[in-house]
């Protein structure tokens, strides 16, 4: 109950029995990276197909790739050089960037509010939501687009407060270097500009705004000159992701789409959600009328409008939004605080029951593995480290069945998903080259940049390994002669003794004679 009644103490100015300075919000971010080494390490989970699809792009540098620039493929090359490639070498760059987003928040409200003690419990109260955890964790692009976004926001409000030309170059480089992380930066631009035309036009008639925009073309011109000559591949994939070329379907499914858009961005909220109900009461909003406070809303505004017109057409994933939320948890954890909501019982009661329940999801491949009867308490089905359970589990299943059915290893692993293909290469002792199978019925992938070298492969006899029954499969069947498969088999990966995946294995004699060029959607 201290913990409370120190944040609930609304005098941000003075210090209370405790030093609120770097030294212990570094010693904090320490501690819970300390503790997510050991969860990457101990937890018993292995990558996502998405972390285990950026390992591999880092196995062959280049200036982008299909879906996404290349920062993240940079970032998995540096630390495997050092640390080898393992599924804790490959996270530690989640937790460490994710420490970096805390700190970070720290400086940021230290610096705009002049109050270290307001800045340590902002920064501290990112590790109260499920967002920020997911991020920290794993290592996909979210963490650095998220980061690259908190910086651009701040640079680029202290551009246009104070003019320097420093803070113009620093939101030049935040922009430039978060868009070789994700393409969603480019989102900043429009609303920079419509934002200046509306609230500083006078800052459109400076250089300043101009030399941001300058430094970050720079930095893309590498990407955009890689998507030219790859025809635009990369164009292609975002343009489909924002259901650009889509036809409508129907008002009933745009009406679905919607529910779970917003549904879903509720859920992943849900620590806020008891702010609806105490808005009125706490004054809330008038925390938040401030010039920065507004910059903010009106920049994530800008964005779930975005999304919504999306999610009227397609189906918008619950992580596409999470880049944008850091900046807006600062605001509202700093409405929170300065309201004396938390001397609320009911509040207090609402954040310690999400913050238990919140543990208990992170812990739950620990429970699993150390107490498997506690772990039920969340069923297998909703539970979404289900699908990173026993990857490792396959490759090994695979190498040992298959080295007894061919005569000197003499083969190479393919699948008809880039997901499978990637976590193989990644698992399989001697992490070898895996394809992924060209067929009309999916959209391109990275693999399919890359090519399959025929020439080469030949002669080599060849494990595909899908997800569901070959004889499912009309086309890829198809594209199979009959004649050359030699061997089936099946791998099932339980999760709190719930089956939850069946992995099919098929050896076969040769590669089918394919041509992705032609048969491969870019969409």
């Amino acid at each position: 109950m201290f913990l409370f009644k120190e944040i609930a103490n609304d005098n941000y100015s003075l210090s209370t029995g405790l030093n609120y300075g770097w030294k212990h919000i570094f010693t904090l971010y320490i501690i819970v990276s300390i503790l997510r080494i050991l969860f990457a390490v101990l937890g018993g989970i292995d990558l996502d197909p998405e972390e285990a699809q950026y390992w591999l792009w880092s196995k062959y540098p280049d200036w982008s790739y299909y879906s996404k620039p290349p920062l993240i493929a940079y970032i998995n090359g540096f630390t495997s050089s050092i640390f080898g490639s393992f599924t804790w070498s490959v996270r530690l760059n989640a937790i460490i960037v994710g420490s970096v987003i805390g700190l970070s928040t720290y400086y940021i409200i230290d610096k705009i509010y002049n109050s270290k003690k307001l800045a340590f419990f902002i920064s501290a109260g990112l590790l109260l939501l499920p967002a920020y955890h997911y991020i920290s964790m794993f290592f996909t692009t979210d963490v650095l687009v998220a980061f690259f976004w908190l910086l651009t926001c701040y640079f680029f409000w202290k551009a246009i407060k104070y003019n320097h030309l420093k803070y113009w170059i620093l939101s030049g480089l935040a922009i430039g270097i978060g868009l070789m992380a994700k393409y969603s930066l480019l989102f900043f631009i429009p609303f920079s500009f419509i934002f200046l035309l509306f609230k500083r036009k006078d800052l459109l008639k400076q250089k300043g705004y101009y030399i941001s925009l300058i430094i970050a073309i720079v930095f893309f011109s590498p990407i955009l000159i890689w998507n030219i000559n790859h025809d635009m591949v990369g164009l292609f994939h975002v343009s489909n992701l924002a259901g650009i070329g889509r036809k409508f379907t129907s008002f009933n499914k745009s009406i679905t789409y919607l529910f779970e858009f917003f549904a879903g961005q509720l859920l992943l909220n849900l620590p806020f959600l008891f702010l609806f109900f105490f808005w009125k009461k706490y004054k809330l909003g008038s925390y938040l009328k401030a010039d920065f406070e507004q910059f903010i809303i009106l920049k994530t505004i800008f964005i779930i409008s975005i999304f919504t017109c999306i999610a009227f057409i397609k189906r918008v994933q619950i992580n596409w939004l999470i880049f944008c939320y850091i900046p807006l948890y600062i605001i509202l954890l700093k409405a929170i605080l300065k309201s004396g909501i938390l001397k609320n019982k009911i509040v207090k009661t609402y954040i310690t029951f999400s913050s238990v329940l919140l543990l208990l999801l992170l812990l739950q491949p620990v429970f699993e593995t150390f107490t498997p009867s506690f772990s039920k308490i969340i069923p297998a089905k909703i539970d979404p480290f289900g699908k990173l359970v026993d990857w490792k589990g396959l490759a090994n299943f695979v190498q040992k069945e298959i080295n007894g059915k061919c005569d000197e290893k003499n083969y190479i692993i393919v699948s008809d998903k880039y997901q499978i293909a990637s976590q193989l290469t990644f698992y399989t002792a001697g992490q070898p080259k895996t394809y992924c199978l060209p067929f009309s019925g999916r959209r391109m992938n990275q693999f399919d940049i890359w090519g399959i070298p025929y020439s080469e492969i030949e002669q080599k006899q060849v494990v595909l390994i899908k997800n569901s029954p070959l004889e499912l499969d009309t086309e890829i069947n198809s594209l199979i002669d009959q004649n050359s498969l030699i061997y089936s088999t099946t791998y099932t990966i339980l999760y709190k003794e719930k089956l939850i995946k069946t992995y099919y294995i098929y050896l076969l004699s040769k590669m089918p004679e394919l041509s992705s060029s032609k048969l491969i959607s870019k969409f």
